[in-house]
């Protein structure tokens, strides 16, 4: 975790909960509705009839251009994103682009392919909102929730452009996301590739995140937060350090019906990375994401987590690869595994530096602004490893003095029961048969001899 945007995120959201802080954002009171009355032509009175105009949409804003546009904005008629993400921000319109109504604009984007070459340079909307990304984005950064309707849009950043990523969302914003593809961002040693926040809400549902590039988080870097991923799917995104597609720090998170294949990273978690986080996985999809150890990275081809409580049902792991441990997934809770009950504790950090928690504890309703926190992770966290009715099949570790040891699951202190490990005869490794791997200190037994309806029938057997 960043300790900067940790301490910085609580003094926001302790602030917002003792009282209105920053700038007041007015907003557009809705328009009248527009009158007629039409009388009988009749000398006698007559009834009138009233016919009634269906006033605009308020804070809906539309998207009437593929064409990237940067600050300084040119008055051209058309509505960009850029400009529409703007008009969000601040209330107000921006060239063709509706004015939002902060808190509760949609922006609508027009289908097609979004081609982008470069940094936009917005300057900070409010000055109690600051950016700690080093690399820039291709869009001014999103200051408080708002919902984006892709409408089957893709966003490419251009081969050959500057570094750049997509979305970033400023402190105690958040975003909800559909249907759309992010493409090709890149910010080289910063944090998340297409999307940053910390200290957000992010609903995420039907978006494809393809080929992105970060130092962690090759797709998503996510902190301090609360994510939701429903019908994703994340291909050949990379990481110099962790978290190939997505790494997730001090959240609570929720994966459903998501597909990662061939994510790599050169630290541990070639698909996922998640440390102190509430994770529910269901009904989702891993298949050659690697480890590639070229880097640090030892385990966790599909999967590393650390200090979780996680709960893994009705997925599938098939082809992923680590250099050492956990072709498929590697986890570890320190606390129930009796080996670093410290490691990665949020609360911990606070309380371990005096001065930062004399200064956050000071403000009023600090205690309730943690528990109301989205991440749910400053109230008693509790590890806990649940993972049944899964798939695990032709997942390997490289390890040349001990080859295939945890090829499917390195799970000290795991539940692991009611899996289907590639073969009738249940796993190997620490199990008694010839599917996939397992290693020490996690349960296993009773296993699945049949996959179950849910795995794919030609990838769901060992070979």
């Amino acid at each position: 975790m960043r300790i900067l945007p940790l301490v910085f995120s609580i003094l926001i959201l302790a602030a917002l909960a003792c009282q209105s802080a920053g700038t007041a954002i007015p907003t557009a009171s809705p328009p009248a509705s527009v009158t007629e009355t039409v009388s009988s032509p009749s000398p006698s009175p007559a009834p009138t009839a009233t016919l009634t105009s269906t006033p605009p949409a308020q804070g809906v804003i539309h998207v009437n251009t593929l064409e990237q546009e940067v600050y300084p904005f040119k008055q051209n008629g058309k509505c960009s994103l850029g400009e529409a993400i703007l008009a969000a921000n601040l209330g107000k319109s921006q060239d063709s682009c509706e004015a939002g109504i902060p808190k509760q604009s949609v922006i609508e984007l027009m289908p097609g392919e979004y081609h982008f070459t470069q940094v936009d340079h917005s300057p900070p909307q409010f000055d109690w909102l600051v950016s700690v990304v080093s690399v820039g984005d291709a869009l001014p950064p999103i200051v408080f929730p708002l919902t984006i309707h892709g409408n089957g849009a893709i966003l490419v950043r251009d081969d050959g452009a500057e570094p750049f990523r997509f979305f970033e969302l400023l402190t105690n914003s958040g975003l909800t996301l559909s249907d759309i593809t992010l493409q090709n961002g890149d910010v080289q040693n910063d944090w998340g590739g297409a999307i940053y926040s910390t200290n957000n809400v992010v609903n995420l549902d039907h978006i494809r995140f393809i080929n992105n590039h970060a130092a962690n988080g090759g797709a998503i870097y996510f902190d301090l937060g609360a994510l939701t991923i429903q019908d994703g799917e994340f291909n050949g995104n990379f990481a110099n350090l962790s978290g190939g597609a997505v790494y997730i720090d001090s959240s609570r998170a929720t994966i459903q019906s998501t597909r990662f294949e061939a994510n790599e990273s050169n630290g541990d978690g070639g698909g996922l990375y998640a440390s102190t986080v509430r994770l529910v996985l269901k009904d989702s999809f891993f298949i050659k994401n690697r480890v590639t150890g070229k880097g640090y990275g030892t385990e966790g081809g599909g999967i590393s987590a650390s200090h979780v409580d996680l709960n893994i049902t009705e997925s599938q792991f098939y082809q992923n690869e680590s250099p050492l441990y956990g072709g498929a997934v590697a986890v570890n809770d320190p606390i129930l595994a009796g080996t670093d009950p410290e490691d990665g504790d949020p609360i911990k950090q606070i309380q371990q530096s005096p001065m930062t928690s004399d200064m956050l504890t000071s403000i009023p309703g600090f205690q309730a602004t943690l528990e109301a926190h989205p991440s749910g992770i400053f109230i008693k966290f509790e590890e806990n490893i649940q993972i049944h009715n899964n798939c695990f099949a032709n997942n390997v570790t490289i390890n040349p003095d001990d080859p295939n040891w945890t090829s499917g699951l390195l799970g000290r202190a795991s539940m692991a029961d009611g899996n289907y490990w590639g073969d009738p005869s249940g796993p190997s490794g620490m199990g008694p048969g010839r599917g996939d791997s397992v290693g020490k200190r996690l349960t296993f037994s009773p296993f699945l001899k049949q996959a179950p309806p849910h795995c794919d029938p030609t990838l769901a057997e060992h070979n």
